[in-house]
């Protein structure tokens, strides 16, 4: 079988993928040929490369299989590098094939900037942001690469992969007999059995316990097991940004989203906490504050799959690197569950916070309201995308992401335009769900051409864009430190009409201009069979408060007298 047919055959077959992202190019055109004749999967042709990687880390992220995205060489490939940066960084296995030109005219280990017309080394630019990436020197190449490629991407902490095929090298013959040689599995990490039973001694010990979660629930599935954990033993879970669609928001063991923007009570608990237990996160920065005040009462556990991230930011107590279903494995079976009532006065200080501690918005219209009611609205198995940017922080800390329901962001790169792309992603992945892209108007102007992908497939999006006519997030940071100099991001920025928009690339348009038209423009919403923009227009003056600024996290503006602070620290005050 020619190597295009047996590219395509062997990705459906071990890659369980039925859509593939693309653009049209010179030397990925035998592929795109080989996958329309073939039609084990579906083409979904995007206006840029970018966005069809992104859209592939979507469709993974949501399908919770590997994602495709197929591109030509040079502007082609590198084109992708944003989104395989983004997939990298937040552990999601998406697989990115490249066309290359003919290997007689690729420069290989030469030493010239390029031979090839639209030739470009795409292999050296992303090493550092793939698991793996190789470019084929001979046809022999071509299963080997599939092979390990596939198995890198989605075994141990997953990631984003890269296989480059020459041109000539695709109208090759590949025996079909490789198709029977399948990824190797690589084998899983186990936690010793005295770690074990430091977990379980420390919880027993415990007053004050949390269990923090990031991204590597989700990675690793274990969200049931997740949940299992935290009621057994009875203990409040909070997440981090990636964390937040990996524990039900209205259960009653969830307290809140943490770190830089995080909900003050949820960042409180962290504080007043005297056992942290940390399960698939960085325990970076952004959700800490400081390694040096965070949770400086508690004892640290930290699980994670990644060895390197372990004592990287935090030092732990005790640390454990395996596989997040091995550890819960572990722990359920060795351990006898907490009784009921265990930890009730520690419940009921994180209820008082939690009812005391909210912030409060006084705007015509409160974009945190517009999401709560959004959450109420849509409370089935919804997809929620957003940008980011204020309307990320905003959503992090407002919506209400019940069980069957999922929440898609870029985390550790913090790309904008990432959440319409990603939602045409994960509409492919699970076409019978409602999709919902929140974005701000900066994000909304990057994704534009992506409205004729939309149109194209009939996909019924519904597209929440914030619009205060600024770049929010960055004002702010302008603010505090440039003495209210605004360049770039009000001055000499602006945005187009979007109803216009919305008509031009034939969506229907839905303006909410105060509080009162919330309920009724959602239930509007809710109803439109077609792609729908729901523009919401908040004043540029709006901030995405709480936020941290100081050496820990209960040091958030507004802020708080340190009288009334005291009243809800349970540890020791910091020294102003």
């Amino acid at each position: 079988m020619k190597a295009t047919e047996f590219i395509t055959s062997y990705l459906c077959k071990y890659g369980g993928m039925h859509s593939v992202f693309t653009f049209a190019g010179g030397t990925n055109a035998f592929l795109i040929d080989a996958i329309y004749r073939t039609k084990c999967m579906g083409l979904v042709v995007m206006r840029h490369e970018q966005n069809a990687a992104f859209a592939a880390e979507g469709y993974a992220r949501a399908s919770e299989k590997m994602g495709l995205a197929l591109t030509m060489s040079g502007p082609g490939a590198t084109n992708l590098v944003t989104g395989i940066a983004n997939a990298y960084f937040d552990s999601a296995p998406v697989f990115y094939l490249t066309g290359q030109v003919v290997s007689g005219s690729y420069k290989y280990d030469k030493p010239v900037r390029q031979l090839g017309y639209q030739e470009t080394d795409i292999v050296s630019i992303v090493k550092p942001i793939t698991k793996y990436a190789a470019v084929a020197r001979k046809k022999q190449d071509i299963p080997i690469m599939l092979r390990e490629a596939m198995s890198e991407c989605v075994s141990g902490r997953p990631g984003s992969v890269l296989a480059d095929f020459p041109m000539d090298f695709q109208k090759e013959d590949i025996s079909e007999d490789e198709l029977s040689i399948a990824p190797p599995e690589k084998k899983t990490d186990m936690p010793k059995d005295e770690d074990i039973h430091s977990v379980i001694s420390a919880i027993q010990a415990s007053k004050r316990p949390v269990i923090i979660i990031g991204g590597g629930i989700r990675a690793s599935k274990t969200t049931e097991q997740l949940y299992k954990f935290a009621h057994n033993f009875h203990i409040p879970v909070v997440s981090s940004l990636l964390g937040k669609d990996s524990f039900p928001n209205d259960d009653p063991l969830y307290v809140g989203f943490i770190g830089t923007y995080g909900d003050r009570y949820a960042n409180l608990t962290m504080q007043n906490s005297d056992l942290i237990i940390a399960l698939g996160t960085r325990l970076d920065s952004r959700q800490t504050a400081s390694p040096a005040t965070f949770a400086r009462a508690a004892k640290k556990i930290h699980v994670e799959i990644d060895k390197t991230e372990l004592n990287n930011t935090v030092k732990s107590d005790i640390s454990i690197n395996c596989d997040l279903k091995n550890f819960f494995d572990a722990v359920l079976r060795h351990a006898k569950p907490a009784k009921e009532g265990a930890y009730d006065d520690w419940m009921n200080h994180i209820s008082l916070m939690k009812k005391e501690l909210k912030y409060i918005i006084d705007a015509d219209v409160n974009p945190k309201i517009f999401l709560a009611k959004l959450s109420d609205a849509f409370h089935d198995d919804e997809i929620f995308t957003t940008d980011v940017g204020n309307n990320q922080m905003w959503s992090a800390q407002a919506l209400v992401i019940r069980k069957n329901q999922r929440f898609l962001t870029s985390g550790g790169l913090g790309s904008m335009q990432f959440s319409i792309p990603a939602a045409i992603g994960a509409y492919f992945a699970n076409p019978k769900r409602t999709v919902i892209a929140i974005c701000g108007d900066g994000g909304f102007q990057m994704s534009i051409p992506e409205l004729q992908t939309i149109m194209e497939y009939k996909i019924p999006l519904k597209i929440v864009v914030f619009n205060n006519g600024v770049l929010g997030l960055m004002r702010v940071f302008q603010q505090e430190n440039f003495e209210g100099r605004h360049p770039t991001t009000e001055i000499g920025y602006s945005c187009p009409d979007i109803k216009k928009l919305a008509e031009a690339y034939g969506l229907a348009h839905i303006l909410i201009g105060k509080n009162s038209e919330i309920e009724e423009c959602i239930a509007k919403a809710k109803k439109e069979t077609r792609p729908v923009i729901i523009e919401v227009v908040i004043d540029k003056e709006l901030k995405a408060y709480p936020k941290v600024r100081g050496k820990s996290l209960e040091d958030q503006v507004p802020t708080m007298d340190r009288e009334e602070l005291k009243k809800y620290m349970l540890v020791p005050l910091l020294d102003k």
